[in-house]
């Protein structure tokens, strides 16, 4: 029986390796990841220091993805790709808090000069 149980488990833990080396090239992935990367780059992720940051995260992860598809370890590479698209929108939305809130200042600087020229 325990025999039996050994077999199973061997043979399932096999089968499940061979699934995992047989994933298919993750084409989706490579395109969403450079889309994401150019958008960070587009939303100015390069003027904000933690945007900046996540936007080099997101291109390293994405090297090491397209270096593990390039070794046939599609499913790791897939892995670093949703991680580096993941950064690289992370990038994006801070970006994009950095941009509201330097609006904002602007704003409550245009609001304070109009009530000191309304005020006597």
């Amino acid at each position: 029986m325990i025999r039996l149980r050994s077999f199973a488990f061997a043979a399932f833990a096999s089968v499940c390796a061979v699934a995992c080396a047989h994933a298919p090239k993750p084409e989706a992935q490579i395109v969403s990841s450079e889309g994401a990367i150019r958008g960070a780059s587009e939303a100015g992720a390069s003027d904000v220091p933690a945007a900046t940051l996540h936007l080099r995260l997101a291109e390293e992860q994405r090297q090491a993805g397209l270096s593990a598809i390039a070794n046939g370890e599609n499913e790791r590479g897939r892995m670093l790709l949703l991680r580096s698209e993941a950064d690289a929108e992370l990038a994006i939305a801070l970006s994009r808090q950095a941009a509201a809130e330097r609006d904002a200042t602007r704003a409550n600087e245009r609001v304070e000069d109009l009530n000191r020229q309304v005020a006597p």
